[in-house]
C-alpha cells in the first residue's frame, strides 16, 4: 500500500466530503481501480482514527529474534 499525490482531479471518496482530493491511497494485488481519492482533513482524521486504535511496539519491549544464537 502506498500513498501519492493524486494528478487527477476528483473529489474526496470518504464520507460526504466535498473537497478536491490531494492524495491517492493505491492498495496493492488488487484490480484496475484500487485507489482512494482523500483530500488532507479526511486524511488526518483517518490517521487519528487508527492511531487510536493501533498503537506500535517500542524497541525495548519487543521480543529478541534467535536468528544470531547458532
Amino acid at each position: 500500500m502506498e500513498v501519492t499525490e493524486s494528478k487527477t482531479h476528483m473529489r474526496c471518496e470518504l464520507g460526504a466530503c466535498k473537497n478536491r482530493a490531494t492524495k491517492a491511497i493505491k492498495f496493492n494485488r488488487v484490480g484496475m481501480r484500487s485507489r482512494i481519492y482523500a483530500c488532507d482533513k479526511c486524511l488526518n482524521e483517518l490517521h487519528a482514527a487508527i492511531g487510536a486504535v493501533i498503537v506500535p511496539k517500542s524497541i525495548e519491549t519487543a521480543k529478541k529474534s534467535d536468528k544470531g544464537k547458532r
